[in-house]
């Protein structure tokens, strides 16, 4: 029962002299605007972290913000099941309030990386504050299914605070200064939160009167180039050419091993998405749904890689790596980077990974085949979800285009760039799926271990 229109009147045939009964109990309507509330929270949470990723340096701190972007898109996703089944619903064009959005853009509009980790701390903890007021408020047997979700969003909850503690816990140690400058961030964003709970209802976000920034040039997020730890060579040849030829790159060239190497890279894909998913807005709650989840996917493929080039007693400094995209290229192609992973990088790789997957069998090597098995899992998916977004996130460009005419748009493109197809040959190879493949990218050395 979704239908608003069935409680028309009830609101209203409610006298003054039971306000006070009412105000203890929880209407399915009530308990629907306290989780949107909640919802449109937590959205900003995951899409700022989501845009704060490229701006972090340290390799394992991307992968883990990843995963928690990812949690908290999953606490969204709880939110919406249990909204769309009460009334009122969820609407595709239904988007968080303006307050909402510029309350946490001032709170993570941070100096650096630890304040950044300070605000999420602190609005984690105000977020899970809320959650428990609203649990002491429903009924545990009319609210039971708003309930179970709830312990959903609760599994994460302990292990996401102590990661976070443990990441601030000796910041600055042994600075006065630095120490300073982190307990005036963390009064800043309690000011804002305060002035956030005040008018959080407010019809006019403009009225609020919010505290001077702090920060003129924030670090996150999007910053102006993607940033990683200078243990990690950059790859920066701009040569155009087919992915992974240039033997620069790794000493696993001429192995069936590469395949490893090539999925460690692959948090290249992930930084892409993240930026992405934090930069896009106003897109059917679905959307996020798929995008955060594909986002995840390859920040958990390049730790796989990462994972086994090591424990194959490898070391990063002995590989070139792939930096994720800047504000500008997110800005003004973002429709591109998604298209050149999805229908480049994704579409073209099936082959080559199951090719992988049966030489690492036949080398006796398991791990490494179980590996590319997960993976074609999810590129399966990945797939799926370009078909069913791609064409929508062209909208967002003003781009009215099918799935197909995406697909060939971005192989002419990228035939285009490698400047080795003669341009009257261009069109038809872009039509030509296989052959095309060929183009992009090229074969491993599968015979060789």
């Amino acid at each position: 029962m979704r239908d608003e229109k069935d409680f028309e009147g009830l609101q209203q045939s409610m006298t003054t002299e039971h306000s006070f009964l009412k105000n203890r109990f929880l209407r399915p309507v009530d308990t629907s605007n306290e989780l949107k509330h909640l919802l449109w929270q937590e959205l900003a949470l995951s899409k700022l972290i989501g845009g704060w990723i490229p701006a972090i340096p340290v390799y394992e701190h991307k992968i883990e913000l990843g995963r928690l972007c990812y949690v908290h898109n999953r606490n969204v996703k709880c939110l919406y099941e249990r909204i769309e089944e009460l009334p009122g619903g969820m609407h595709d064009k239904d988007w968080m309030p303006d307050i909402t959005r510029e309350a946490f853009e001032r709170m993570f509009g941070a100096p650096d990386e630890h304040a950044f980790l300070i605000s999420y701390l602190y609005i984690h903890r105000q977020l899970y504050a809320q959650y428990d007021a609203l649990v002491a408020k429903l009924d545990p047997v009319l609210n039971a299914p708003t309930l179970d979700q709830i312990k959903i969003i609760f599994i994460e909850r302990e292990a996401t605070q102590r990661w976070l503690h443990e990441q601030l816990q000796f910041v600055h140690c042994s600075s006065e200064e630095g120490s300073r400058k982190l307990v005036e961030w963390e009064r800043y964003i309690k000011t804002v939160w305060a002035a956030f709970r005040a008018n959080a209802f407010a019809v006019d976000a403009s009225a609020v009167v919010w505290p001077a920034n702090l920060v003129k040039n924030p670090a996150g997020p999007l910053p102006e180039k993607a940033k990683l730890e200078s243990k990690y060579p950059r790859y920066t040849n701009p040569k155009p050419q087919q992915s992974y030829t240039d033997t620069s790159m790794s000493v696993l060239h001429d192995s069936v091993k590469q395949m490893i190497y090539i999925y460690a890279t692959e948090i290249f894909a992930g930084e892409t998405l993240s930026c992405i998913y934090y930069y896009v807005d106003r897109m059917p709650l679905p959307f996020y749904f798929d995008l955060a989840r594909h986002m995840w996917d390859e920040f958990r493929h390049s730790q796989m890689g990462m994972r086994r080039l090591l424990q194959m007693g490898h070391s990063v400094d002995q590989f070139q790596w792939l930096g994720g995209p800047g504000k500008q290229d997110v800005k003004e192609h973002f429709t591109e980077l998604y298209a050149n992973l999805t229908m480049l990088g994704e579409a073209c790789g099936f082959k080559k990974k199951r090719k992988s997957a049966e030489a690492f069998w036949k080398f006796g090597d398991v791990l490494s085949a179980i590996t590319c098995e997960f993976d074609l899992i999810d590129e399966r998916r990945h797939i799926d979800f370009s078909v069913r977004w791609g064409p929508e996130l062209f909208k967002k460009a003003d781009m009215i285009i099918t799935y197909q005419e995406m697909a060939e748009k971005t192989r002419i493109r990228r035939l285009t760039e490698l400047d080795s197809v003669p341009a009257e040959e261009i069109a038809k190879l872009a039509k030509n799926f296989p052959i095309f493949c060929s183009f992009h990218t090229s074969e491993l050395a599968y015979h060789n271990y």
